[in-house]
C-alpha cells in the first residue's frame, strides 16, 4: 500500500496502518536514537522518536506541501535532539556541582561543619519565646531592654531619645530585667538536666 493512502487510513484510527508506517520508519528511529553522543541514552531517545512519529502522523497536513517522508524525519531528528540537549544541560549542572567540591568531599559534607542543628533551633524557639515575654513588659521597659540589651545603644543615647536621665533609663532597665527574669522562670520547669 501506498504510504500516502497509509497515514490517510492511520489519521482516521486504523492501528494497522499505523503499524505499517512504524514498521517503514524503524530504520530511521534506530538511526538517530543511537548516534554516538546519545548512547547514555539511547533507550530514552527510541522512546522519543516513535512518540514523534505516532504524533507526526497525527499532526501531518497532506495540503502543506510537504512530503510526510521528510516532515516524519524532521520530527524524529529534532525530538531526539531535544532530548540530547535537555540531558546535556543536566550533564553539565551535575558537573558543576561535582567540580565544586573542596578536597574530595561530597556537598553534603561541605555543609554547615561546625553547625549544631538542635541548638540552632532551641536558640530560635527560645528566641521567639523571649520576644513574646518581652512584649508584656510595660512600653518604656520594653523599648530600654530592646535598645539597651539587645541593640547595645549606650544609656544616654536613649535617655536623650526618652526624655528622661540616664539613671531614669538605668532603673527601667534594671525594672524590666527583674521582671523579665520573675516571667521566665518557670519556663523549663519540666525539663531536668
Amino acid at each position: 500500500m501506498e504510504l500516502m493512502e497509509l497515514v490517510k487510513k492511520a489519521q482516521e484510527g486504523n492501528e494497522q496502518a499505523i503499524y505499517d508506517i512504524c514498521l517503514r520508519f524503524t530504520g530511521l528511529v534506530k538511526k538517530y536514537a543511537f548516534q554516538p553522543h546519545i548512547r547514555p541514552i539511547a533507550e530514552d531517545a527510541q522512546s522519543q522518536g516513535w512518540l514523534a512519529v505516532v504524533q507526526g502522523i497525527k499532526q501531518y497536513d497532506a495540503y502543506c506541501g510537504v512530503q510526510f517522508a521528510g516532515y516524519i524525519e524532521s520530527r524524529v531528528k529534532y525530538a531526539i535532539w531535544n532530548l540530547f540537549k535537555g540531558e546535556r544541560r543536566r550533564w553539565q549542572h551535575e558537573g558543576q556541582l561535582e567540580g565544586n567540591q573542596e578536597e574530595g568531599r561530597c556537598l553534603l559534607e561541605q555543609l554547615a561543619d561546625n553547625t549544631d542543628v538542635a541548638s540552632e533551633v532551641e536558640m530560635r524557639d527560645l528566641s521567639q519565646e523571649l520576644m513574646m515575654i518581652v512584649a508584656v513588659l510595660p512600653d518604656k521597659q520594653r523599648q530600654v531592654i530592646l535598645r539597651t540589651v539587645i541593640g547595645d545603644e549606650k544609656l544616654i543615647a536613649v535617655a536623650a531619645e526618652l526624655g528622661i536621665t540616664a539613671q531614669g533609663v538605668y532603673n527601667l532597665r534594671k525594672r524590666g530585667l527583674t521582671r523579665l527574669k520573675k516571667l521566665c522562670s518557670g519556663m523549663y520547669r519540666g525539663i531536668r538536666h
